[in-house]
């Protein structure tokens, strides 16, 4: 086994994604790699160039990313989790394609992500990223359970029932 150099935690702003960043920032201080968070936004219904120029859509563009990067930093401080020093890239499209492309384009060594546990029809209907991620990834994925959230991070059940998804209002 090689020792990870690189980590790559997705994040999609629920507290199911937490636990990844966890496990993946332990991993890391034992092996003193370094930490990327990646998030992807879902660019299905983002129309950036609705906004009528070029310029505007890049400009509504990069304020998105900018807001989704406050966003990521903010819920690591809420819940202790930004520990050490690690860098935060945002990307558009399909979450699973996104996060292998930037495993390869970063040379992460090893994926850290949490599922959110669905099962069921809901799996069926609405797929599993994790899983999709697992299959197409060229380096690791660990993958961790949303069961052991509570255990890990200081998070209520109230929490963990609703979700920490971060709404930003657009112009």
């Amino acid at each position: 086994m090689n020792t990870p150099n690189k980590i790559l935690i997705p994040v999609d702003m629920s507290t199911f994604s937490l636990v990844g960043v966890q496990y993946g920032e332990e991993i890391a201080d034992h092996f003193n790699a370094e930490v990327v968070i990646v998030a992807v936004q879902d660019s299905e219904g983002q129309n950036y160039a609705l906004s009528g120029t070029t310029t505007r859509s890049n400009e509504a563009k990069n304020e998105r990313t900018h807001e989704i990067v406050l966003a990521i930093q903010q819920l690591l401080i809420n819940h202790n989790l930004a520990l050490r020093s690690l860098k935060i890239e945002v990307r558009y499209g399909s979450p699973a394609v996104e996060i292998v492309r930037a495993a390869e384009d970063l040379h992460a060594d090893l994926i850290v992500m949490s599922t959110h546990g669905r099962t069921g029809m809901s799996h069926v209907l609405l797929g599993s990223v994790a899983e999709k991620v697992v299959r197409y990834a060229k380096c690791p994925v660990l993958t961790v359970k949303p069961d052991e959230i509570r255990d890990l991070i200081d998070i209520t059940a109230e929490e963990i029932t609703n979700s920490l998804h971060v709404v930003v209002e657009e112009a």
